[in-house]
């Protein structure tokens, strides 16, 4: 039997599978450690065991798109946010994650109430619509609040940005939980909306990736869980900047490349990604401002 020592030890049983179960196994979604992921589930952490006080400090994670800021989020929740039944028989849930999707504060509470699973009228006056909510986050000793695509607030106009704003600030200062606010740099824009929003949230960036030693590391643990017979070594000096450049260092181009390699090795044999498979698919390069790819048949 063959070793395969540059796959992880957890996956080696892959190996002996078929071709289709491989490539089955590159969909499924799998968690690779890096280490700005690492450091910001440190800060989502200290928020989370943050003690209950007036004013709470809040959180606002930007980064480009793509840039694995919603992937980090939800493996946060799975490792320190999971739901549990106290000694007293309350279903807690330390962590609620809802998206936002347009500049309106019913938007927000409806969100809310679709992570509980919440029977609820989207139409119903705000105040109910935010009593229910608030309701719900105390019963569930929720500690807190996490919300997703955030930049879309940004679609409205100034008033009815502030109007949510103003929502996410009465929110913080009701229960006593630290916000997470997340979404694209433009996001900022809503800090600058008022003083009174930029001084309670310290601002953290997802950044695309350098070519260095740390970027290297990362390579060599994507390596690592994908099913492939050879070792490619994507970290060494030949391939890293190679990847670099048709990814633009962004965490989520890198994966789809890297995959869509594997995928296009396992099919043809070769069993290895090397720089002329890498050369090949350069059409995963964003070649266009809106950043779209485009396959050429």
């Amino acid at each position: 039997m063959t070793n395969y020592a540059h796959i992880t030890p957890q996956f080696r049983d892959v190996m002996e599978k078929s071709d289709l179960d491989r490539l089955a196994f590159l969909d499924e979604p799998r968690w690779v450690d890096y280490q700005a992921a690492n450091n910001l589930m440190d800060i989502l952490n200290g928020l989370l065991r943050k003690p209950e006080r007036p004013r709470m400090p809040n959180l606002m994670l930007v980064g480009e798109s793509n840039t694995g800021k919603t992937t980090v989020v939800t493996r946060f929740k799975e490792l320190s946010g999971q739901p549990y039944i106290s000694d007293d028989a309350v279903s807690v849930r330390p962590v609620i994650c809802a998206e936002v999707h347009k500049p309106d504060e019913r938007e927000l509470y409806n969100a809310i109430l679709r992570e509980f699973w919440a029977p609820h009228n989207p139409v119903a006056p705000l105040e109910k619509l935010r009593h229910q909510a608030i309701h719900l986050l105390r019963d569930a000793r929720t500690r807190m609040l996490i919300l997703d695509e955030v930049h879309t607030i940004n679609n409205g106009s100034a008033a009815k940005r502030m109007d949510v704003m103003n929502e996410l600030k009465m929110l913080s200062n009701i229960l006593h939980i630290p916000l997470v606010l997340v979404g694209t740099r433009t996001a900022l824009q809503l800090l600058v909306l008022d003083s009174q929003y930029s001084s309670r949230f310290e601002v953290v960036s997802l950044p695309n990736w350098s070519v260095n030693a740390e970027f290297q590391r990362f390579l060599k643990s994507f390596e690592s869980v994908l099913p492939l017979k050879f070792a490619s070594k994507l970290y060494s000096p030949e391939l890293t900047p190679l990847i670099h450049a048709i990814s633009n260092g962004n965490t989520g181009n890198i994966e789809y490349l890297l995959r869509e390699c594997a995928r296009e090795a396992i099919r043809n044999g070769s069993e290895v990604i090397d720089r002329r498979l890498l050369e090949k698919n350069q059409w995963m390069r964003p070649t266009s401002a809106d950043g779209v790819r485009e396959r050429v048949l």
